[in-house]
């Protein structure tokens, strides 16, 4: 063989190995980047899994922020409704004709008078509803032998109910007085007849 024959065999030779190190490197670069895009394609897949959860968080946060502002919006109404119910109740007491209101007082002044000698502070727009009659009827009814109860020269600024007074001791049983002191207990029954 001569110089040149093996000249031509190295060089095929090296052709060889160098098309076989090409072949194999395409195919090394085609495996890589086969693997990276499947790589690729499972981080996002990932990430919009992971997006998607954040996004179900979110809106499961907001709906239940929603919920609450529903229902503290719901219980404020039903807070204003009672209110009304109580202002009402107020009203309709302080302007219950004369017989009715004078009825509606005397359980609550013979309940709440102590020595018998109290005076009664009526208020100023219900006076003429304390009458001398109603007056020696409470009497009558504190002590059988008359109580001392007596109407006050002064009147109150308040719509109903009366103060109830003995020398510097007074009794504040005005009607903002006797519902706003009940409300704690009347409260529960109220919403319980609005609401249900």
């Amino acid at each position: 063989m001569a110089i040149e024959d093996i000249l031509r065999q190295i060089e095929n030779d090296a052709r060889a190995q160098g098309d076989a190190l090409l072949s194999n490197a395409g195919a090394e670069a085609g495996s890589i980047h086969e693997k990276a895009v499947r790589q690729a394609e499972e981080l996002r897949a990932e990430e919009t899994l992971k997006a998607q959860e954040r996004a179900e968080e979110h809106a499961a946060r907001i709906e239940t922020l929603a919920g609450l502002e529903l229902r503290k919006d719901v219980l404020r109404q039903k807070k204003d409704i009672i209110d009304d119910a109580f202002a009402r109740a107020e009203k309709e007491i302080a302007s219950l004709p004369p017989d009715e209101y004078r009825a509606f007082l005397k359980p609550i002044i013979l309940d709440a008078v102590e020595s018998g000698n109290e005076e009664l502070i009526p208020p100023a727009g219900r006076r003429e509803d304390f009458t001398p009659e109603f007056i020696r009827s409470l009497n009558e009814e504190i002590t059988p032998s008359g109580g001392a109860l007596k109407l006050s020269e002064d009147s109150g600024n308040f719509s109903g109910g009366f103060i109830l007074r003995e020398g510097k001791k007074e009794m504040n049983l005005t009607l903002k007085s006797l519902i706003t002191s009940g409300r704690d207990r009347l409260e529960p029954q109220v919403a319980k007849i609005l609401f249900t």
